[in-house]
């Protein structure tokens, strides 16, 4: 059986098709597969065309893919997928069973509620940011535990990160956009072609460091579903190796992407934030650009490949051009960036300094970097692991902090050079410290803040007292040292500093608006 036969399409719709209880199926259509949904299982079949970046004419082919997407999927979703499988039609009619020599190939997996999927939930306003980041570090230690792609393996140089982004370009069709975006694309594409050979050296240096991996491939919120409470990644990329052996910076971009997309960038940052903190990867920071715009071009691209498939109505047609338009206008909003932010946060422990940055970096949208962690992380240890804290000794020794602080400015210098703002959540309880960061973020071209959260002595001390499971290790001795010090404002810092009053609660997206 080398082609698709065309009444297994109607034979598959038949309940009696399946041997489990069935009452009715749902056939659901991508511009790659068919999907039955029938019972407690789903069975996806592979349609039998050649897109030039996927080919499934072949029944060999579709065997190949089909066993390859239970594979990979399995490492990320194995309560979902479950075996491949075969569909026959004979003139008793269309049935699934095993995988025979003339079967047609599918992938039995289990049923899951369509309103499960991140995309309903976020249009039901039910996607919660929280289970976003607790996702993020999950994908970070699986990312963690993946095997590095070597030179041999032939993925993830500058020329192999450079041919799907100039690819996208032949796939979307100009005529189809407006003038404006037809403009846009044009210098889109000229800043592809640029940016590939600026950025060639640190391709290759993100591949020999060990940052190419074989993930997922297409993660957005439509391939995530909420099971008992957490998020699945399921529906990753199988048919071209090179679409999923890729720098851990673009997969987390398709994800921020999405979001951006659909009205909520600040619930993509509350996830790639917590990415971040949990791997550690802020020098990919200056590959966020890249990745940004390429993942908008691949929507773009997906959205021009339904357009020209026979068949499609005229809503759906609008509605496709309409997306093609929307991910090209959001693409040139990231190769033309905004003045970026500088935010730094200040104040003694127990001041909400992280409580608030972390919930106020998505609405400006900034990177968020602490210092408790990257001191920990500088020397080998898990942000939460608990050390001392005494004063002037072993992790706060004068020397530690001066290389925290160098470490801080230099994930400062690299984002704000990428174009986005920046939030150092550090206590910078020295007027030189403090001065020095916002002349670097003058010279960076950024407007810098001092966010002064201040609180009194007692609240202070009730909320360093019950800290529990925090990365900060200072306890009530450190904050009465704190406490006892002077503060001194420093000229530039008189410019640049508003205070904070951070023993209530405080509406991040009203603060973000003040910044501004």
């Amino acid at each position: 059986m080398g082609q698709f036969p065309p009444e297994m399409i109607d034979g598959l719709c038949r309940p009696g098709a399946y041997p489990h209880p069935v009452e009715t199926v749902e056939r659901v259509e991508t511009h790659i597969s068919w999907v039955f949904l029938a019972g407690e299982y789903a069975y996806k079949f592979k349609k039998p065309l050649d897109l030039g970046f996927l080919d499934f004419r072949d029944r060999e082919r579709r065997v190949h893919y089909c066993r390859e997407e239970l594979r990979l999927n399995g490492r990320l979703a194995p309560d979902l997928y479950l075996e491949v499988v075969g569909a026959r039609c004979t003139s008793q009619g269309c049935s699934i069973g095993s995988l025979e020599e003339d079967a047609e190939p599918a992938v039995r997996m289990r049923r899951f509620p369509a309103e499960a999927q991140l995309d309903r939930l976020l249009e039901a306003g039910r996607l919660d940011a929280t289970a976003l980041e607790t996702f993020a570090v999950t994908l970070a230690e699986f990312q963690r535990s993946l095997r590095p792609a070597s030179r041999k393996d032939g993925y993830g140089d500058a020329a192999a990160v450079a041919r799907p982004a100039l690819a996208n370009f032949e796939a979307i069709r100009a005529d189809a956009l407006d003038a404006g975006n037809q403009a846009s694309l044009a210098k889109l594409a000229e800043w592809t072609r640029a940016r590939a050979a600026n950025l060639a050296p640190r391709f290759e240096a993100r591949l020999d460091a060990g940052l190419v991996r074989e993930g997922h491939g297409d993660l957005h919120l439509s391939n995530l579903v909420m099971l008992d409470g957490r998020i699945a990644a399921f529906d990753g990329i199988e048919f071209d190796p090179a679409l999923r052996w890729i720098d851990l910076q673009s997969e987390v971009a398709f994800l921020l992407m999405d979001l951006e997309a659909r009205g909520r960038r600040d619930l993509g940052w509350r996830f790639y934030n917590a990415w971040l903190a949990a791997f550690g990867d802020y020098d990919g920071v200056a590959l966020l650009p890249w990745y940004l715009v390429y993942r908008h071009l691949v929507r773009a691209k997906i959205a021009a490949i339904r357009l020209g498939q026979s068949g499609i109505s005229t809503a759906d047609a609008e509605q496709a051009r309409e997306r093609m338009a929307r991910h090209v206008r959001f693409a040139a909003t990231h190769a033309e960036p905004a003045t970026p932010r500088l935010i730094l946060m200040h104040g003694a422990s127990g001041s909400g300094k992280s409580y608030l940055a972390r919930r106020l970096a998505p609405h400006l949208p900034a990177v968020w970097v602490r210092s408790d962690a990257e001191r920990k992380r500088i020397h080998g240890l898990e942000p939460t692991a608990e050390t001392s804290a005494d004063l002037g000794a072993g992790l706060y020794a004068a020397a530690a902090s001066a290389r925290t602080y160098a470490r801080l400015a230099e994930i400062a210098r690299t984002a704000l050079s990428a174009g986005f703002s920046v939030v150092i959540d550090a206590a910078f309880l020295e007027s030189e410290r403090r001065e020095a960061f916002l002349e670097l973020g003058l010279e960076q071209g950024a407007v810098p803040m001092v966010l002064a959260c201040q609180a009194p002595p007692d609240v202070l001390r009730q909320r360093v007292a019950t800290r529990r499971g925090d990365p900060s290790d200072a306890g009530l001795e450190v904050l009465e040292a704190q406490l006892s010090r002077p503060i001194a404002i420093g000229p530039l810092e008189s410019r640049y500093r508003m205070n904070v009053n951070t023993a209530g609660e405080i509406d991040p997206e009203a603060l973000a608006k003040r910044l501004d």
